[in-house]
């Protein structure tokens, strides 16, 4: 049964699926959606994330999603103008990431928290997202809770 030879059958396909398919039920991950916004719980699902990549050899898409409701606004000209904390938070994404040897991109949108990350998910075919535990809001209930009732994949939440 667990003999030191090869079964020509388990061997894994030459040249995998052609660029651009989606395979569903694959061993491992090859790409993950992370929630980041620079707090504890989310550096926390970052640090798991990043672990899960490089184990499985996948990439990692970390996406901040800036609330409409909750971010200050200031009108000139008749256009908004938002505070650019996404920049702030690439430097915060190198220095967490450096060494981890795990290849990354940073996106930044707006709009409602767990909409964004699934719609984000569903558009790069992410295998998982990955967030962490999140404080109740007051008007919505927590983005893990309605992540966990709306998500189409994998949702890993971490303390």
């Amino acid at each position: 049964m667990f003999g030191s030879g090869t079964d020509p059958q388990w061997e894994p396909l030459a040249g995998r699926l052609p660029a651009g398919q989606f395979e569903i039920g694959k061993d491992g991950a090859g790409l993950l959606v992370v929630g980041f916004d620079g707090s504890g719980p989310s550096r926390n699902a970052l640090a798991y994330a990043a672990g899960l990549a490089r184990r499985d050899c996948a990439a990692l898409l970390i996406a901040f999603v800036e609330a409409l409701n909750t971010t200050p606004t200031w009108f000139y000209a008749g256009s908004p103008i938002i505070p650019d904390s996404a920049a702030d938070l690439t430097e915060d994404l190198r220095d967490e990431l450096r060494g981890a040897g795990v290849p990354w991109q940073f996106v930044s949108v707006r709009g409602d928290t767990a909409r964004e990350l699934e719609t984000l998910a569903s558009a790069y075919m992410a295998d998982a997202i990955v967030v962490g535990r999140s404080r109740r809001s007051l008007w919505r209930g927590s983005v893990s809770a309605r992540l966990a009732k709306r998500a189409r994949r994998t949702l890993l939440i971490v303390p």
